[in-house]
């Protein structure tokens, strides 16, 4: 009978602290959620500014998806930390991916700009005569020295469509270090933005050279993008 009366008070103790653990469930003493993720997202914004160019516009120029190197091509904040380490941020990310930011960037940057006719992003089933291509090599802050920066590098090549074979009629790099002036991710993803704007005004000025030492600015003639 002992042992009963050890099974039924054990039992008991069981039942009550099981009731109160419920009853201040419900009363709100237990918080079972967990707390949500601060997280934060930015975009890339690249306002052009100035007059257009005094270029006879006639060519339709495609712009290709931007393509950006594996080690950026997430939406994580990239941050170099030291001289071989390098660090992404899961709590401040780009909204969607940079790719997609930079290549609509520079689309409309391009057709701002009055050197081309007709300005065509890659989902376009238009047709055009030039094609420009770009890449992104780096784009990152850099915190491994005394002054914080955003690094961001790019190439650019642009094809004769109207030619079969898609020659190169300009390609260059660019490099741009912009200095990080506050603390924090938005800081960080301003100086980018100045990089990128350093980098289209750049490129503006060499395609509009181009379009006019190879006589883009004339003629209608032109083959369905390959």
């Amino acid at each position: 009978m002992s042992g009963c009366n050890v099974l039924k008070s054990g039992y008991s103790k069981f039942a009550v602290l099981l009731v109160l653990v419920v009853a201040c469930g419900g009363a709100g003493c237990v918080k079972l959620e967990r707390p949500s993720l601060d997280r934060k997202y930015f975009t890339l914004n690249v306002a052009r500014s100035g007059e257009n160019n005094d270029v006879q516009a006639v060519k339709n120029l495609i712009v290709r998806r931007v393509k950006v190197s594996p080690r950026y091509e997430n939406r994580d904040l990239v941050y170099k930390v030291d001289e071989n380490s390098f660090e992404s941020d899961y709590y401040n990310s780009f909204f969607i991916p940079p790719s997609a930011l930079i290549t609509q960037e520079l689309r409309v940057w391009m057709g701002d700009s009055g050197i081309f006719a007709n300005v065509l992003g890659p989902e376009s089933l238009g047709t055009g005569e030039l094609l420009l291509e770009g890449g992104v090599n780096s784009i990152y802050g850099d915190y491994s020295g005394a002054e914080p920066k955003a690094v961001i590098r790019m190439q650019f090549l642009l094809l004769d469509n109207s030619n079969p074979d898609l020659p190169i009629v300009y390609s260059r790099d660019f490099n741009h270090e912009i200095t990080v002036t506050e603390t924090g991710p938005a800081a960080l993803v301003k100086a980018m933005n100045l990089g990128l704007n350093g980098i289209f005004t750049d490129l503006e000025k060499d395609l509009a050279e181009i379009v006019r030492a190879n006589h883009f600015d004339s003629g209608k003639n032109y083959s369905q993008e390959k």
